[in-house]
């Protein structure tokens, strides 16, 4: 966003001192910061701490050494939201993904859909050469020790109340089991002290690192790149096979660190481009909430999911907050576009480009480089800067970005269903319910819609209504609001084309708003807060198959899956938001059809409006 001089956020930064506040842990930043009272700030300065230490971060690559001198070779990385996207955006860059021989092979586990152990079941089994056995004689010892003698699963959980990665421990363990190995020696827990993981690690003894390594606990999840295991432990598997060369996670952080930049931040403010995001992001907001359009070189893409957490988790507040999107091309002409509280952000590794209306061109030209320890570094520095731009908005529109208040609503309702036989009976009372059948596949799907919505046509046309209600009120003029559309559980790739298809014609062309497809429970974990308590101008469609795989081995059901999809649309609805269920009788690698006839009645009904 060009202009003549500092913009009227960022004089209101430099007055305030506001980098140095943050620094120091002091005034309305170290409020905005705190949790409970307890100041959760930690990693502003984590990686200067991490740096000043001479022993740390050795310590660090010498437990990555261990893992491997052990013989594993493989990794179940097993957790939710900030403790595992760090690990999942590393392995999606190229780090530890399998494709380099002589590296560790990591597989980042966020969901509880059976389908999920699955995938990373028979990517194992191929990296052995093994088959798979049917039936009983996949539970054969000799087979499983075979499949796993290699393997460990680290449990990380930076909040006190996730479960997810307990159940997939609980799996995991029976296995082990089964196979005559001993959990103590594939099995590792990263948590909080006396959080609901850390209960179950010291019931089942198993081993356990603290997730800053100080041992300190005032870094939140989202936060947990680059100063904490999360970051660090995945980061120094990559490094140790590099060279056995001690010294190599010390020489990123402070590659990082330097290009990151603080006191320039600190003592030039205006200059600082992470600084300047966040101002152009306040000036372009409405309301204290704006959409963020976000365009970056190609490879690094992978980025997105978790600028995406730390924004929306971090300020999706008292209907303020940052909504974060792929870039994506609004139909002007369309009744619900609105350029209003919008900012498009292209990320530029190289020659500045003219800047447009409502854009802000953010310059980080270490992502240019080729260099795996290069590259590495250019992760840590983009975490870094984000998370300074998401405290300097949370200070200018007074947003307190510590904590995540409305989630622990759905997960105490996931509880409750989690012991009943059939998750799915409470939808069985709703009274705003409407159903169809696609005729070609011959599934039937049902639509749970919010209460005071008139249920009066098929579950499309119902849906079509909403959408345009919502979206053209004139009352509504310039919030800034968009279409959000969560599948529940795995969906195959063609699934996914399918919907992502679908959803950029209703969304961008038709309507002229911003979309995103969302995988859950994952982003219960990542982008749930914003959608409960954020932005409040949002149709939000939660989709769920009845049939789900079966585990290849040991026992995992779908119950958790299926009370967080409803427990998630329940909290929904009781804040008052646009929330509606879609359930398919039937599993999701069949809803091609009924996905398609859904969708096309939708763009139907708004063509002709």
């Amino acid at each position: 966003m060009a202009t003549g001089g500092p913009s009227s956020a960022l004089q209101q930064l430099i007055k305030d001192d506001a980098v140095r506040q943050l620094r120091q842990q002091q005034g309305l930043m170290a409020t905005l910061g705190s949790e409970d009272g307890a100041l959760k700030l930690d990693w502003v300065e984590g990686v200067q701490r991490l740096l000043a230490d001479n022993a740390t971060l050795e310590q660090v690559e010498t437990e990555a050494r261990e893992i491997w001198e052990r013989g594993i070779r493989h990794v179940i990385w097993a957790g939710m939201g900030g403790s595992i996207m760090a690990v999942r955006v590393l392995t999606d860059l190229g780090f530890c993904s399998g494709r380099d021989k002589g590296q560790v092979t990591i597989y980042p586990l966020d969901s509880t859909d059976p389908a999920a152990l699955n995938e990373i079941v028979r990517k194992i089994a191929e990296a052995r050469n093994l088959a798979l056995p049917a039936g009983k004689a996949s539970s054969n010892p000799a087979f499983l020790q075979t499949l796993l003698s290699d393997v460990l699963m680290v449990g990380v959980s930076m909040g006190m109340t996730s479960e997810e990665p307990i159940t997939h421990l609980t799996w995991f363990t029976d296995l082990l089991k089964q196979a005559g190995l001993r959990p103590a020696e594939h099995l590792l827990v990263m948590t909080l002290p006396g959080s609901y993981l850390d209960n179950f690690a010291r019931e089942q003894q198993a081993p356990s690192l603290p997730l800053q390594l100080d041992g300190g606990t005032g870094t939140g999840g989202r936060m947990s790149a680059p100063a904490t295991r999360v970051f660090l432990l995945p980061a120094a598997l990559y490094l140790t096979r590099l060279s056995g060369e001690p010294g190599q996670l010390r020489a990123v952080l402070r590659q990082a660190w330097n290009e990151y930049d603080l006191d320039h931040a600190t003592e030039r403010p205006a200059d600082h481009p992470f600084v300047q995001v966040a101002a152009a992001l306040s000036e372009a907001s409405v309301d204290g909430a704006c959409r963020l359009l976000l365009r970056l070189p190609a490879v690094w893409q992978p980025l997105v999911p978790w600028i995406e957490q730390l924004m929306e988790e971090s300020l999706g507040k008292g209907g303020k907050g940052v909504v974060v999107f792929d870039d994506q091309s609004l139909n002007p002409g369309a009744p619900g576009y609105r350029s209003s509280g919008t900012l498009h952000v292209r990320v530029v590794a190289d020659l500045p480009q003219a800047e447009e209306e409502h854009s802000f061109n953010l310059s980080q030209p270490y992502l240019a480089r080729k260099e795996p320890l290069d590259r590495l570094a250019a992760v840590a520095t983009s975490f870094l800067g984000w998370q300074l731009s998401m405290a300097l908005y949370g200070y200018l529109q007074r947003i307190t970005f510590a904590g995540q208040p409305a989630v622990e609503n759905y997960k105490a309702r996931a509880r409750v269903l989690r012991a009943q036989d059939d998750p799915l009976q409470v939808t069985k009372n709703w009274a705003a319910t409407t159903s169809d059948t696609e005729p070609t596949s011959g599934m039937s799907y049902i639509l749970l819609a919010p209460q005071g919505v008139e249920i009066q046509g098929s579950p499309a046309s119902i849906f079509a209504r909403t959408l345009l209600r919502t979206f053209t009120a004139s009352t509504r003029h310039l919030a800034p609001g968009y279409l959000d559309l969560t599948v529940n559980g795995e969906r195959p790739s063609s699934v996914g084309s399918a919907l992502n298809a679908h959803l950029h014609i209703t969304g961008n062309e038709l309507l002229g708003i911003p979309v995103k497809l969302r995988r859950a429970p994952a982003a219960y974990h990542s982008t749930e807060q914003s959608e409960m308590d954020g932005p409040p101008l949002l149709v939000s469609l939660r989709v769920l198959a009845r049939d789900h795989e079966e585990p290849i081995l040991g026992s995992y059901t779908d119950t958790f899956l299926c009370a967080q999809a409803v427990s998630t649309w329940q909290a929904m609805i009781e804040q008052g938001r646009t929330c509606f269920l879609l359930i398919m009788d039937g599993s999701i690698d069949d809803a091609v059809e009924p996905f398609h006839r859904f969708f096309s009645e939708v763009t139907a009904h708004l063509g002709g409006q």
